[in-house]
């Protein structure tokens, strides 16, 4: 192999075409190499970083000089390949988040000895930049437990003492909600606003099925199950957490969605643009507010109108009409073992169709109830076409009327029949 490029104990090397990290294992005495998927010098570089960040011992990152008080940044890859066996990707991508807006700048350099004072300083920092305490408080506890996590695996001699208190935290049930309830007007006011198909796509979908958007928009094709008319939004390898992702039915036009989708999958995304996933989780906040300000929506109250609004709405909506089982299975507020997923979904399952259809009968309800009331209902507040009523009501009428001789995004027909998920 050609050396390429020194990292520390760590190579990047070539041979054949091909790009390999290489290192020394000193448990195993040997000289170990696996092979990266970058085939440029400037991709390998980032991923040998992340490849060297699990491989790499977490004492290494300790400077002799630290003896039992190394600082906070010596210690974080401890704290790093602990919480990444334990928790989600999307987890970890908080943790980056957090590492640079407030580790680095105000803990990186702070040694063991030190983090009591630090902390309580970073507590005040918070307040002043107005987090809500409940965001402040998990934002300490993180970095209280690097300091608790590597005095237990004996990095520092320090011990982690106290950790600050943040005032103000609230349990869930007195927590701000998170969104305001929309009134149909308003959710028909959105769809009317959203002027590019992927918009429009991840608003349907958000409307049908009450998922959070990370969710909708890391969704892939292959999630979708089309004779069970359900998707399965926890995708293959990802770990569930504590925003879990449950299995939902299809209706209205997601349908149609998912069918023009399955024409050209191009990425495998089911919200593409350009080829490509079209929003990444952190603009998802971005293209909502947009969407809303498009839409004439007052949004000056303490509680707005976002993503978790249709959440919200949908599951207020819902309450009365299913069982709260039926509630809980669709948004995800218990979650579905590994195993009950793969008798559902995995392909050679020896699970008959309709013993599947019976463990999705919760869900069917909702489908049931969605078809027959809430996507008619929305059909009255907007010119988009859902699908052909039978009776359209009046307030339709109107507003069809009104712009017909508009040229509108909505003119994309994605207006078929709906499944019937009942067992024949």
């Amino acid at each position: 192999m050609k050396t390429l490029e020194k990292v520390g104990r760590f190579s990047i090397c070539e041979d054949r075409g091909k790009l390999y990290l290489r290192w020394w294992d000193a448990f195993a005495k040997k000289t170990k190499s696996q092979q990266l998927a970058s085939t440029k010098l400037p991709a390998a570089r980032k991923e040998s970083k992340e490849l060297i960040r699990v491989i790499m011992d977490p004492s290494e990152t300790i400077l002799p000089t630290s003896g039992s008080d190394p600082t906070f940044g010596e210690l974080w890859l401890n704290y790093e390949a602990e919480k990444r066996q334990k928790i989600s990707k999307e987890r970890m991508r908080l943790l980056g988040n957090r590492l640079d807006l407030y580790y680095r700048p105000n803990l990186w350099q702070v040694r063991m000895s030190r983090m009591g004072p630090a902390l309580r300083a970073l507590v005040k920092l918070l307040n002043d930049k107005g987090l809500h305490p409940n965001t402040s408080y998990d934002i300490i506890s993180s970095a209280y437990e690097v300091h608790a996590l590597a005095h237990q695996a004996g990095l520092t001699g320090i011990h982690p003492g106290l950790k600050p208190s943040v005032s103000g935290t609230t349990a869930p049930a007195d927590r701000t909600p998170k969104g305001r309830y929309l009134e149909f007007s308003e959710i028909g006011a959105l769809i009317d606003a959203a002027r590019n198909q992927h918009v429009l796509d991840q608003l349907l979908f958000a409307l049908g099925t009450g998922a959070r958007p990370g969710a909708i928009g890391a969704l892939k094709l292959s999630q979708i199950d089309q004779e069970l008319g359900v998707i399965n939004l926890l995708g293959e390898g990802e770990i569930e957490s504590n925003k879990r992702r449950p299995i939902v039915p299809i209706t209205g036009p997601m349908k149609q969605i998912i069918e023009r989708r399955m024409l050209s999958p191009g990425s495998g995304f089911l919200i593409e643009w350009g080829g490509d996933r079209a929003v990444a989780s952190r603009n998802n906040t971005q293209v909502i507010q947009r969407l809303v300000k498009r839409a004439g929506i007052r949004n000056d109250g303490k509680i707005k109108a976002n993503w978790y609004s249709i959440r919200r709405t949908l599951a207020d909506w819902l309450n009365g009409r299913v069982s709260d089982a039926a509630i809980s299975s669709v948004l995800g507020h218990f979650e579905i073992s590994a195993r009950d997923r793969s008798r559902l979904f995995e392909e050679g399952s020896p699970t008959t169709d309709i013993y599947k259809r019976r463990m999705l009968e919760p869900i069917y309800q909702v489908a049931e109830v969605l078809e027959a009331e809430w996507w008619p209902e929305i059909q009255k507040h907007t010119s988009l076409e859902l699908k052909q009523l039978k009776q359209p009501s009046r307030r339709g009428q109107e507003n069809k009327g009104k712009d017909e001789n508009k040229s509108h995004v909505h003119d994309v027909q994605i207006t078929r029949e709906s499944p019937n998920y009942r067992v024949g």
